[in-house]
């Protein structure tokens, strides 16, 4: 049975959380966790959607659900190339996404990946019962239960929704929970970043020479300067006994381009500098603190589950090589 579907239409959730992940995604970035998988995500995650993708046939309808630069509906394409033009996808995000490999898509292959942005996933722009395949990778966990609720529903009998999401012992929840702690870290009274800001006065003064002697004379300046110095210092070694000092390199580099940019262009571009700076560790916290919390043990996955109705989901941990767990994949059949 043929059904149509609507055009794209954006329905914006709270402004805040939208804007950091239209932020990240207006990187380029393929997928939620860049910092800790290169290009599009690979094994284990590549092996069970291949075993998912393999039972699709010509003319199916899929769902990516909170899909970000959607490399799921990507890679449902490079490794099944005999459905390119032939599969109906349809790529829901609440953040402003624009996935420039879509863009990049022939004619006859573009119009088969249809991208809504600014859409809710509690609340999708689909009839009921219109899809074979609902997907989503590291996503629909943090858009709560109607989002599980709405996948269900637009199902049609005999489709199947199908997930990998945060475990709480995985590796890139570890990485979550680090990057937070190096965060406050970084913020607290005596961090890199006030000690950046108290800096940024004395360096755009240092661009003038005749201001020279009196910065020389300034015990507040000098002070700064020796407590900056001793920060990155902290920094440094912060970082060396770190398993995920990410975060800490970019911003220990970050500082310094603030205050170049403070001796290059004056107080005012520094401290416009240092609120960029800010506000993308704000994002950053944001997206990272939801990370966290969307993660999952085995008790409330088969609780969510459950709530849409399958008490006996194929559930599975992915693992690295090594044993280091990547995530739950979770196959459920309607």
């Amino acid at each position: 049975m043929s059904k149509s579907f609507p055009e794209p239409k954006p329905a914006p959730p709270g402004r805040q959380r939208a804007q950091a992940w239209t932020s990240y995604w207006a990187s380029g970035v393929l997928h939620s966790c860049a910092g800790s998988f290169a290009g599009n995500y690979g094994a284990p995650y590549r092996e069970f959607w291949r075993e998912v993708f393999a039972g699709l046939a010509a003319g199916a309808k899929v769902l990516d659900l909170c899909c970000g630069n959607a490399p799921l509906s990507k890679m449902l394409l490079e490794e099944r190339g005999d459905l390119r033009g032939l599969v109906h996808l349809e790529a829901v995000d609440a953040a402003e996404v624009a996935p420039a490999w879509v863009r990049a898509l022939p004619p006859g292959q573009r119009e088969m990946v249809r991208v809504h942005p600014g859409t809710d996933a509690a609340a999708l722009p689909f009839p009921d019962a219109c899809l074979d395949l609902c997907m989503s990778q590291f996503g629909i966990e943090y858009a709560g239960l109607q989002a599980w609720r709405e996948a269900a529903r637009v199902l049609r009998s005999g489709g199947e929704l199908a997930a990998v999401l945060h475990h709480v012992d995985a590796l890139p929840v570890q990485i979550a929970h680090e990057e937070l702690e190096h965060l406050d870290w970084l913020e607290r009274p005596d961090g890199l970043l006030p000690m950046t800001e108290a800096m940024i006065e004395p360096v755009a003064r240092s661009a003038d020479p005749a201001a020279a002697p009196a910065l020389r004379a300034d015990a507040a300046a000098n002070a700064s300067r020796r407590a900056f110095n001793a920060c990155q210092e902290a920094l440094r070694r912060r970082a060396a006994s770190a398993s995920h000092p990410d975060v800490l390199h970019e911003v220990g580099q970050a500082s310094f381009v603030v205050l170049q940019t403070a001796r290059a262009g004056g107080l005012a571009a520094g401290r416009a500098a240092m609120a960029n700076l800010r506000e993308e560790l704000s994002r950053t916290r944001l997206r990272q603190r939801e990370l966290v919390d969307a993660a999952l043990d085995e008790a409330a996955l088969r609780g969510l589950c459950a709530c849409v109705g399958s008490t006996e989901p194929e559930l599975q941990v992915l693992r690295f090589d090594g044993n280091r767990i990547a995530g739950w994949a979770i196959r459920i059949r309607r």
